[in-house]
């Protein structure tokens, strides 16, 4: 059988609607805070530890969950 003469035929086809659901930027920002408050375990609000460092110019911050009792995130920020 000749590639270039043989025609592909269709076995399946499948029709999808997806609908993509509308996020106003409220909603958004909204969701954004409280991933950034709340633990994404439980819910439990976080508790936040800084440390400053004036020589070294930066400020490290470490979120942990006391109901969990995991360190969510340890990020560090540099003063200017």
């Amino acid at each position: 059988m000749d590639n270039k003469t043989a025609k592909s035929k269709v076995v399946a086809s499948i029709d999808v609607n997806v609908h993509w659901p509308k996020i106003e930027k409220r909603a958004w920002s909204e969701e954004a805070i409280s991933e950034h408050f709340e633990c994404v375990l439980c819910g439990t609000n976080l508790v936040f530890h800084h440390k400053t460092d004036f020589i070294g110019l930066n400020v490290t911050e470490e979120a942990h969950c006391p109901h969990c009792n995991i360190r969510n995130r340890q990020t560090s920020h540099a003063l200017q």
